[in-house]
């Protein structure tokens, strides 16, 4: 198990926030093998609960950023902006995210267009309905959720 005190400062802060809600993530942790400049940085890789899948949730800190990724094609990133927003502010807003992803209030949407990827982008379902998503001709959208209660595929209707 991951030795959360050898993590980079930033790294460990946002370990403990992330842990203390899902603790039972702690065996999904690492050090971040694909991070050359901050070897201290932490990478978490949960399994989606619904097949397993490999290309599940992720979870990394470097650079003094947050991304959260999910699947083959879709990541967000959190970090300190020029507004004067600190560590607890973006901290935060990633931890809230993933809450929300978990919770399947956010869902993910993928367009493709002969296989080929278009864009990611998040579907807030307290704001959204899954039926308003507009799908362009000749696109294919795939939404994904986290337990896999709102997976489906959303031809265009041409």
């Amino acid at each position: 198990m991951l030795d959360l005190e050898r993590l980079n400062d930033h790294s460990r802060q946002f370990a403990n926030l992330l842990f203390a809600r899902w603790p039972q993530w702690l065996q999904h942790a690492r050090f971040d093998p694909y991070e050359d400049f901050e070897k201290e940085a932490l990478l978490v890789e949960v399994p989606r609960p619904v097949d397993g899948s490999s290309h599940g949730l992720y979870i990394t800190t470097s650079e003094w950023e947050v991304s959260v990724g999910f699947g083959e094609n879709f990541h967000t990133r959190f970090g300190v902006s020029g507004d004067g927003e600190g560590e607890t502010e973006f901290y935060g807003k990633a931890l809230d995210f993933i809450q929300a992803f978990v919770n399947e209030q956010y869902v993910l949407a993928t367009a493709y267009q002969d296989k080929e990827w278009l864009g990611s982008w998040k579907i807030d379902l307290e704001k959204d309905k899954l039926e308003s998503v507009e799908v362009e001709p000749g696109v294919l959208v795939k939404i994904r959720s986290w337990n896999g209660s709102h997976d489906c595929e959303m031809p265009s209707k041409e």
